[in-house]
């Protein structure tokens, strides 16, 4: 079974990376932010404590549905930014079914994911749950828009380990600072390649 994993900071094209990656070999994607989004729908939360315990939630899902296909002898993809410790929980999950695993690592410039993450969240191209910080469903009157600080991201992402994710197998690293540099088609050659390697 081969596992391809998809990890990385934030804004660096992930989902768009998954789903290029499942047409082209015909694997399911488990992703961390399907999973929030629908606690967030299910349950809301009321406080930014709140919000992170769904965050936990999510994680310790989609840790035990990538363990089910391990067992199930299935190949896929996982699209998340695990950080140091959602990370071990995965590589010791991995040392006990071997799979046939690599990573696609997706990076770019600090700042220029810092402003395309805030440029994404104040146009509403995600669900509210992500943007809103306090509550969700949105109170009556309540703002729809919430600007992360460059230290809030690099304190919520860069210092929780999501940029030195390391597991077991092969490795592609892609800078995403410019995606119009950044050919798909070529990655998933490059994937295929590798896959076939291992």
């Amino acid at each position: 079974m081969n596992l391809i994993i998809l990890a990385g900071m934030p804004a660096t094209g992930k989902s768009t990376v998954a789903a290029r990656l499942s047409k082209a070999f015909g694997y399911p994607i488990l992703e961390k932010d399907n999973i929030k989004e629908g606690l967030f729908d299910t349950l809301g939360f009321e406080n930014y404590t709140q919000k992170r315990a769904l965050d936990h939630a999510a994680n310790a899902v989609l840790l035990r549905m990538i363990e089910a296909m391990l067992k199930a002898d299935q190949s896929f993809i996982v699209d998340n930014n695990f950080d140091t410790a959602s990370a071990e929980k995965l590589c010791a999950i991995l040392e006990n079914y071997h799979p046939n695993c690599m990573t696609v690592f997706l990076s770019g410039d600090p700042k220029v994911l810092y402003e395309r993450y805030a440029q994404r969240d104040n146009l509403h191209l995600r669900h509210l749950g992500h943007v809103l910080q306090e509550h969700y469903p949105p109170h009556e009157g309540d703002s729809l828009y919430y600007t992360m600080t460059p230290e809030e991201f690099d304190e919520k992402f860069f210092k929780r380990g999501m940029a030195q994710f390391k597991c077991p197998g092969e490795r592609i690293d892609v800078d995403m600072t410019d995606f119009s540099k950044v050919s798909l088609d070529e990655l998933c050659a490059q994937v295929e390649t590798l896959l076939k390697k291992a």
